[in-house]
């Protein structure tokens, strides 16, 4: 099993309806192809956060069919490796609008992307997104 996290940034602003559309899709598809994960969307500074899970090629597939995606550039993968348990495995995808997020889970948090962080705080993105993700997935 496999995990890949990425962040990206938005194009535009992304409405209710635009996710309601993205998450239908990528839940149809996601379960297809036996991927599971999570979405967090910032409404403040229009970025993704996505953790997927499943088997490599399925999710390296999937990652060039996200970065393809016009609907947001800046694709930043995070971290990718082997895992033995699946954090979302009733999740097709699961989402949350990150200023829903609990604030404490969220401290010192500024940006997911790594563009707009300095190169001392470069180096704690995989920490702090993986603490965020496991977090999230036991609220599930």
């Amino acid at each position: 099993m496999f995990e890949l996290v990425y962040c990206s940034a938005a194009t535009r602003g992304m409405t209710a309806l635009d996710l309601q559309n993205l998450l239908e899709v990528s839940r149809r598809n996601n379960a297809l192809l036996d991927v599971t994960g999570i979405l967090i969307y910032s409404e403040r500074t229009r970025e993704f956060i996505q953790l997927l899970e499943g088997e490599k090629d399925c999710v390296e597939q999937l990652l060039l069919t996200i970065t393809a995606d016009e609907r947001h550039t800046s694709v930043d993968v995070m971290y990718r490796g082997g895992i033995t348990d699946r954090s979302f495995k009733n999740w097709s995808m699961a989402f949350r609008q990150f200023e829903e997020l609990d604030p404490e889970l969220m401290e010192g948090y500024t940006t997911f992307n790594a563009d707009s962080l300095s190169a001392s705080l470069c180096g704690g993105r995989e920490t702090r997104a993986r603490t965020i993700l496991s977090a999230l997935s036991k609220e599930l």
